[in-house]
């Protein structure tokens, strides 16, 4: 994810949308969280579809209990290299067991 154009669409989306979304950009891999209400969540995920990244991939989609993400609706966390999201994401135990399960990166 190095667009600036098209990581400026993800931000301005989860803005109108009330998502909480988490970037990791630079050079590959580019990888996206997004939490929100169902319907939002949904529109942001077709926000992204059609930006047409590409070898883009939808690796887990789910409906969740409780908020995993410390960002606040309509607000984004930028990381621009996998041990910057990884410690993002380490300071929720239980979001950082989720991450490690589900995309392989402990």
């Amino acid at each position: 994810m190095t667009s600036r154009k098209k990581i400026s669409a993800i931000t301005k989306a989860a803005k109108r949308l009330s998502c909480s979304v988490v970037l990791k950009t630079g050079s590959p891999p580019g990888i996206m969280l997004a939490e929100g209400e169902e319907e939002e969540a949904g529109a942001w995920l077709e926000v992204v579809r059609k930006l047409r990244y590409k070898d883009y991939r939808l690796v887990k989609r789910e409906a969740i209990p409780k908020r995993g993400l410390s960002v606040e609706p309509g607000n984004f966390v930028e990381t621009t290299a996998l041990k910057e999201l990884r410690e993002f994401l380490s300071k929720d135990e239980e979001l950082y067991k989720w991450w490690g399960l589900h995309m392989k990166h402990s």
